[in-house]
């Protein structure tokens, strides 16, 4: 495996901070907003918190280093408790990728603030320049995961948020499609079909962003 490598050592020692920062403020999304929608289960299980120990599935965390695409430990949602069992769940589900977005542009605006001050620079060497890579990374990431979760395929979020806009009979078929759900999702990645859906959206976001860093 590449991780195994020098070269995979030292990316992962630059990834994992954006991992977990990015995989943590996802998570905790999700429990805020179903907490502030009235679940408050979200405070008994420890879930309303930026500790990443509190967010990793260590399966999915392993296979996200080893294979590039895994999951964190899921928030675990009883609609019985939103006034709107409907719109909550759509709500707490887009929590999570709008959460990753939000990230990325605070992220970018810090990039931004620190390359005006003259703290990154061409000339950025040491110390500093491992810290602009690890933004940059983790501003990547956030991207990537906000993208990645809004595919509309159960069980990622993009799957609840799409099924509160469709009509009822419609929504059938998303729960028949979740029983096939991790075979597709195996099949986008290793054709790498999913590059064809997650590119163009990382792109425009990342035009955005990089626009932003320009002005």
């Amino acid at each position: 495996m590449e991780i195994f490598t020098r070269e995979g050592l030292i990316t992962l020692l630059y990834t994992l901070p954006a991992l977990l920062i990015s995989l943590s403020v996802h998570e905790y999304a999700h429990a805020l907003m179903a907490y502030k929608l009235g679940d408050v289960n979200q405070k008994i299980r420890g879930r309303l918190t930026l500790d990443p120990f509190k967010h990793i599935d260590p399966m999915g965390f392993i296979c996200m280093l080893l294979f590039r695409v895994g999951w964190g430990k899921p928030v675990m949602v009883d609609d019985r408790n939103f006034k709107n069992r409907a719109r909550g769940t759509m709500l707490t589900a887009l929590a999570g990728p709008l959460s990753n977005f939000i990230l990325a542009l605070l992220l970018t605006i810090i990039y931004k603030i620190l390359i005006e001050v003259g703290v990154f620079t061409m000339a950025t060497t040491g110390a500093l320049s491992i810290v602009a890579d690890m933004l940059s990374i983790a501003i990547s990431f956030n991207i990537v995961f906000g993208v990645f979760n809004l595919i509309p395929l159960p069980p990622l979020d993009g799957s609840k948020v799409l099924a509160y806009f469709l009509p009822q009979k419609l929504r059938g078929y998303m729960y028949i499609l979740e029983r096939y759900s991790f075979i597709i999702i195996i099949v986008l990645f290793c054709t790498n079909l999913s590059s064809l859906i997650i590119n163009p959206a990382y792109n425009a976001i990342a035009k955005l962003l990089n626009w932003i860093l320009n002005l």
